[in-house]
């Protein structure tokens, strides 16, 4: 587990421990897990799948922006971000 955190200008997003991440990088889709390497990346437009602690997944549709990652914490800003109907971007964690 790990700590994320999802912000707009206007509003904290999602905040909680999570299993996994799967965000739209600017060079494609990437997962992120615990322990990850730290990272800092760039979004483009897409979709964010957040998998809580209790294995429940949640669905947001993001703007851009950006997503940082250092020891077992995730910071990931951008201008909007929206709930979204589940989606399949394909592979999955």
């Amino acid at each position: 587990m790990y700590h994320l955190k999802v912000l707009t200008p206007e509003e904290v997003i999602f905040e909680g421990e999570v299993s996994a991440l799967i965000a739209p990088g600017s060079m494609g889709y990437l997962g992120v897990l615990s322990n990850h390497a730290p990272l800092v990346t760039s979004l483009k437009k897409g979709f964010l799948i957040i998998t809580d602690k209790n294995k429940a997944k949640h669905y947001y549709e993001v703007s851009g922006g950006f997503l940082e990652v250092s020891h077992n914490e995730a910071f990931l800003l951008a201008d909007s971000v929206q709930e979204s109907a589940p989606v399949n971007i394909g592979g999955g964690i």
